[in-house]
């Protein structure tokens, strides 16, 4: 368009032109002719596959994974946040399946990314052969995939079901219902797995039942709490191991009318649930840290990197802190996607 717009003006302004001389015009149409191919080219690199177009020569690349649910959209929010607290270049990518990944990798090191941040959606060890053999850190999340990575951030899956054993345990608790969730086994397991060796050790009396569910949503918590309630009276503990899953509980909780039940305890930390926290009455709510605000560390430790600074651990767990009403509100953050 610029090229045709100024061989538009050369023919309306023949008399004008006249006056130049041939080599500054012909300089001229070459510049635009260049700039006029340059951004043609940029646009069909950045057109394949739906891609975004990456910022040229960021310092930090987030790859994240698709995002099917509120916990992974606030994952962006967080790391973006922060990487901006630090004045750090960057460049962000959310994939749809492994392939795509792989791929939005190779392009952000082809932009010249200094640093990858990776929450892998399936990649293999193949799809971060490019950043390994080109000598560029790589700071995965949650999932470590191969032993090339610098650094490694997960949540303590584990210590989520022994903390909030514990805290149930403190409450007195008669007889737990623990829900086991088969839409994610190997966290649901870990998580009640450590909580049924907690609560034995800490309260050996108190009587454990675990019930399966398929979803982590409310509605299958709501669905499975009210079947409990109406039919063992001696219940008086849930472990949800998970928030969306304790909301249903507690809403099962008011409509039953009961006012027996001592806690309700699940997993995450999200702000619907931090907020439930504060204004339920019916029973005693609490939480165990899984927060997509851990993302931050992997943000911490590429600065870190980017200012020449080693990173120390190689791999770093994130506390599963137990919260309740009395400290809900320092996690609170109106912001927040999750």
């Amino acid at each position: 368009m610029l090229l045709y717009y100024e061989l538009k003006l050369v023919n309306m302004k023949t008399s004008t032109f006249s006056t130049l001389k041939k080599p500054f015009l012909l300089r001229r149409l070459l510049a635009l002719t260049c700039a006029f191919l340059s951004v043609m080219i940029l646009f069909a690199a950045c057109s394949d596959d739906d891609e975004p177009c990456p910022a040229q020569h960021p310092q930090v690349a987030v790859c994240l994974k698709n995002q099917t649910n509120s916990w992974r959209t606030a994952l962006s929010y967080y790391a973006t946040n922060q990487l901006e607290s630090k004045g750090l270049t960057y460049a962000t990518y959310v994939a749809k399946d492994k392939t795509q990944q792989a791929n939005q990798i190779r392009m952000a090191l082809e932009a010249g990314c200094q640093i990858l941040v990776v929450v892998p959606e399936g990649i293999g060890k193949e799809a971060l052969d490019f950043a390994f053999s080109a000598g560029i850190p790589v700071i995965m999340f949650e999932d470590g995939v191969t032993d090339g990575y610098t650094a490694l951030v997960q949540g303590d899956n584990a210590a989520a079901g022994k903390n909030a054993a514990g805290y149930i345990a403190s409450k007195g608790a008669v007889h737990v219902v623990a829900f086991k969730i088969t839409q994610d086994p190997a966290s649901s397991d870990a998580r009640v797995g450590a909580f049924t060796e907690e609560l034995k050790s800490k309260s050996p009396s108190t009587r454990l039942t675990t019930q399966t569910l398929s979803l982590y949503t409310s509605a299958d918590g709501k669905e499975a709490a009210a079947r409990i309630l109406a039919g063992d009276p001696s219940v008086d503990a849930f472990y949800a191991q998970d928030d969306e899953v304790a909301s249903g509980v507690i809403e099962a909780i008011s409509e039953s009318g009961r006012t027996d039940i001592k806690v309700v305890v699940g997993c995450g930390g999200s702000q619907a649930f931090l907020s439930l926290i504060l204004s339920t009455t019916v029973t005693d709510v609490a939480t165990t840290l899984y927060s997509p605000s851990m993302i931050t560390k992997c943000v911490d430790l590429a600065d870190d990197l980017l200012k020449g600074k080693a990173i120390e651990e190689k791999q770093i767990v994130m506390p599963a802190t137990v919260v309740n009403k009395g400290n809900a509100g320092e996690y609170q953050d109106s912001n927040s996607p999750y």
